[in-house]
């Protein structure tokens, strides 16, 4: 009898839980931020890693940056001081599969951090990098996977980052 109960109390919560809108929600946290002004527009993107003490920390960032001054447009990347320094491959996955390859050189800002402009693969332009990045992040409107060392890094913008950013280097094209 007692045990019926149980089972039947179970049965009644996880119908309760189903059926309850907004009692459990799963949604894409955005994890981008701007900084758009008159002399350039710039799109970060943050990968967040859960740290040993349970707060979340900053993994690796990428941000798209444009000057207007003197017409730069580029992909900077910064990651934790213990990167590797060096050369390493990112892939920009879909579904799990390479898209692009893009080429990142590692180098270390003081004991600070690591960072590095990205390229494509066997490329020499890092506009054309830039070029590429945006054109495929665009597309997937803000929602991508970069993988790099067989660590994957998910990236998800804000409703309106990636508009706001775009208008903003529109503007510097005209």
């Amino acid at each position: 009898m007692l045990m019926g109960l149980r089972s039947q109390f179970k049965y009644f919560i996880s119908i309760s839980v189903f059926l309850t809108p907004g009692l459990l929600s799963a949604e894409v946290l955005p994890t981008s931020s701007t900084k758009l002004t008159n002399n350039g527009c710039q799109l970060n993107f943050f990968h967040l890693e859960k740290g040993v003490d349970g707060k979340y920390k900053e993994g690796l960032r990428v941000s798209l940056v444009t000057d207007n001054i003197y017409q730069h447009r580029y992909v900077a990347m910064k990651a934790d001081i213990n990167r590797p320094l060096g050369f390493e491959n990112i892939n920009y996955n879909r579904a799990g599969k390479p898209t692009e390859v893009f080429s990142v050189n590692w180098r270390k800002q003081k004991e600070q951090f690591t960072y590095g402009r990205l390229m494509l693969l066997a490329g020499t332009s890092d506009r054309q990098a830039f070029d590429d990045l945006k054109k495929l992040i665009t597309q997937d409107k803000g929602h991508f996977e970069l993988e790099a060392s067989k660590q994957r890094y998910r990236f998800n913008a804000n409703a309106t980052h990636l508009d706001d950013f775009l208008a903003c280097e529109q503007k510097r094209t005209k």
